[in-house]
């Protein structure tokens, strides 16, 4: 079966990758000059597994499994390999109610190491860290912004082994590579300006230099130019997805010691925030888990939106993780600015196919998703798969197992007709 994989960013070259090991004929088309160079370009690239959804806790312990054996993997290529540092995550809810321990059991039954720490705790083994409530958090305008609310934290959960790749555009050219190895042929500087249905069945792509390609499936994986590419294609879905602009920014990691204990990466709900090490720990990164305070930044254009960091973010953000890490100082102003592509009713992706037969999707996923990028790619190959035997996953979802952990995910929890769920609202990417 020949396929037109439309984005080549992160998700896009896994599914292309996972699409050849299964012996289609695929063709990546982007609008970049290089693959990954989209919103997988400003992704933080943290992988860890605490989600409220049990299925994406086992997806993700997947895809950590797979980016710990990465060159295992992807096979054989000619390229420098992604690296996947793992210090650990601490996620600080607002508070440690049900549902947080609920999702600590779901790690737990799948094999995951995690630990629920009091402040007392994560005082003693994160001491550049202020313990301090910041929920809500405030806007940066607010008077009483670096006041702490009444008492400490509720505490943390300790997610061992959860971490970062150091580089996603890296990890993405790795992809792209391993997909060449494969038979995958990459379109780049093009855009798809129309996409035509076939009397007999297929599709006819029609590409911004003429280029005119005709295929039997089409995957929409165009990141925040993914709801232009369901219009061309007719294709109206259940869920909204829209692009978000957003930013993060970068300042000097004040407790770095090369011979000392290491940064993990934190996922800061309670003041609003998280961060990373970056540049061999010299750095942080940090961005916004969009608290309530804080309005979000939709784009209508993606192809029109505004460039660089400003100052509105950066203290957003640096003055946020000051008041988190006290040592941390405000340096020259450094980030990076780009567009995720957001489902707008409960953040989580949609990966399925649609009521167009031939035509998929992979999308909302910017940001928390790249992390399971692998498993993403691997589980569009079995929607194409079901689809050409003729299944109705919209009857019967699809119960996909993961081959490394062997947990079987019911998949409905991605797809179109979910109806959204409950969700934190923002992602941790």
């Amino acid at each position: 079966m020949r396929v037109a994989m439309v984005g080549a960013g992160v998700i896009g070259c896994s599914i292309a990758l996972a699409l050849a090991r299964e012996d289609h004929d695929v063709l990546a088309i982007d609008r970049n000059g290089e693959v990954g160079h989209g919103s997988t370009s400003a992704s933080c690239g943290i992988v860890r597994r605490f989600y409220s959804q049990p299925g994406m806790v086992a997806i993700a312990h997947e895809s950590a499994s797979i980016w710990a054996d990465w060159g295992d993997w992807l096979g054989p290529i000619d390229d420098q390999l992604a690296v996947f540092h793992r210090p650990g995550m601490l996620f600080i809810p607002p508070s440690l109610d049900n549902g947080t321990q609920e999702i600590v059991d779901s790690m737990h039954r799948v094999g995951i190491e995690v630990e629920v720490l009091d402040a007392d705790e994560v005082a003693r083994r994160f001491g550049f860290i202020d313990v301090a409530s910041r929920f809500p958090a405030r806007p940066v305008d607010d008077p009483s912004f670096f006041e702490s609310s009444s008492g400490n934290i509720a505490g943390a959960i300790l997610e061992h082994g959860a971490g970062y790749v150091v580089s996603p555009d890296l990890a993405t050219h790795n992809l792209r590579r391993a997909g060449e190895r494969e038979g995958v042929s990459f379109l780049l500087n093009r855009s798809v300006c129309a996409i035509e249905p076939l009397p007999g069945g297929g599709f006819r792509l029609v590409l911004s230099d003429g280029t005119k390609v005709e295929v039997d499936a089409v995957v929409n994986a165009a990141g925040p130019h993914s709801s232009i590419i369901n219009a061309l294609a007719g294709v109206e879905l259940e869920l909204e997805t829209r692009p978000l602009r957003r930013e993060v920014n970068v300042l000097s990691n004040p407790v770095y010691d090369p011979d000392g204990p290491r940064l993990p990466v934190v996922g800061d709900m309670d003041s609003g925030i998280y961060f990373r090490p970056e540049a061999g720990r010299r750095d942080i990164v940090v961005g916004s888990t969009d608290p309530a305070c804080d309005a979000l930044d939709w784009v209508e254009d993606p192809d029109d939106y505004r460039q660089g960091v400003t100052d509105l973010y950066r203290d957003r953000q640096c003055l946020r993780l000051m008041a988190r890490v006290p040592e941390v100082r405000l340096g020259p102003p450094r980030g990076i600015s780009a567009l995720y592509d957001v489902t707008v009713k409960d953040w989580y992706p949609i990966v399925d196919r649609t009521s167009l037969p031939g035509m998929f999707v992979a999308i909302g996923t910017s940001g928390s998703s790249f992390k399971s990028a692998p498993v993403l790619g691997m589980l569009v190959a079995a929607h194409v798969r079901a689809w050409a035997e003729g299944l109705d996953t919209d009857a019967e979802p699809l119960q996909f197992a993961l081959p490394r952990t062997g947990q079987v995910v019911d998949t409905r929890f991605l797809g179109r007709l979910r109806g959204g769920m409950d969700s934190t609202g923002t992602v941790i990417g």
